[in-house]
């Protein structure tokens, strides 16, 4: 994040979910606040026309190139979104939770100003997460297309009818199984799609990925952990199944009959801010009832 001489970030990103009713209402006064503590505000030029006060605005993909921070307004779903548009440069993230779960998002809608007036004095740490890289690849070699996810990609038939996949990882036959589709995830991914499939709960600064089938159809193939530093390569049969990627479950693209992925650890984390270093622990019992 870059600083001033007195370590305080002068240009903030303003990233809100405008579904929400909640996250409009306060969209203003988030502006303002700002602006009273001496600081340049940066928000999508879509929404000029209704937050004119706002110091700038860009284009949503130029975004990250003026800022040093960005607070998302919102749900994990818009924390995700904002993990891609601003990735890979490094802006850090202060989620601010206006949805049901928020287990990315730090920072509580009663607490968010509490929460802004400490990044902007410096007084926060920043979290590193582990973001995926995702290659497809055509049937002749070639890079399609090159995407990046905080939670997971998942290739899946467009109609719910099961899938033949076959699985490498290091270069290595991992198996060739018959299941609905196939989760890839971070461990801060572990507890969002893959979690529900049955896949296990991961730390999120390991340093791992994991491979969580969808509806196997055998006993043999159970979710699978293995080194971030290693490439899992999925390819699919058959030929007629209408396959599809799901990127953190936000960005939908249609694979061809000869396409495959690769998929491994990102060069570069993504950045959290955070107040206080709060265990994972304390965060799983809190969000997901560990427990009970």
């Amino acid at each position: 994040m870059k600083k001033t001489k007195n370590n305080k970030p002068q240009r903030v990103g303003i990233y809100p979910n405008l579904s929400k009713d909640d996250c409009r209402r306060v969209m203003e006064s988030v502006i303002r606040f700002i602006h009273k503590r001496g600081h340049e505000t940066y928000i999508s030029d879509r929404l000029l026309s209704s937050y004119p006060t706002a110091t700038h605005a860009v284009p949503p993909a130029d975004l990250p190139a003026h800022i040093d921070f960005m607070v998302v307004l919102g749900g994990d779903g818009t924390l995700l979104s904002a993990a891609r548009l601003v990735y890979p440069r490094k802006v850090p993230l202060l989620g601010v939770n206006f949805g049901d779960l928020g287990f990315l998002t730090d920072v509580s809608d009663g607490s968010m100003y509490e929460a802004l007036d400490a990044v902007l004095e410096g007084k926060c740490h920043l979290e590193r997460r582990m973001m995926l890289k995702i290659t497809l690849k055509s049937g002749k070699g070639r890079n399609r297309t090159v995407l990046y996810a905080l939670n997971d990609a998942v290739v899946r038939e467009a109609n719910f009818r099961a899938l033949q996949l076959n699985t490498k990882i290091a270069g290595a036959v991992l198996s060739s199984f018959k299941a609905d589709g196939l989760i890839i995830s971070t461990p801060t991914g572990s507890t969002a799609y893959s979690l529900s499939a049955g896949g296990p709960i991961v730390e999120p600064t390991l340093q791992c990925l994991i491979a969580t089938p969808i509806c196997p159809h055998t006993l043999a193939i159970r979710p699978l952990i293995f080194p971030a530093s290693q490439t899992i390569e999925v390819a699919f049969d058959p030929p007629e199944a209408r396959v599809e990627l799901a990127v953190d479950g936000q960005l939908v693209i249609e694979l061809s009959p000869q396409d495959r992925l690769q998929i491994r650890r990102a060069e570069q984390p993504i950045y959290f801010l955070q107040l206080r270093r709060r265990p994972f622990y304390e965060v799983l019992r809190a969000k997901l009832k560990w427990g009970g």
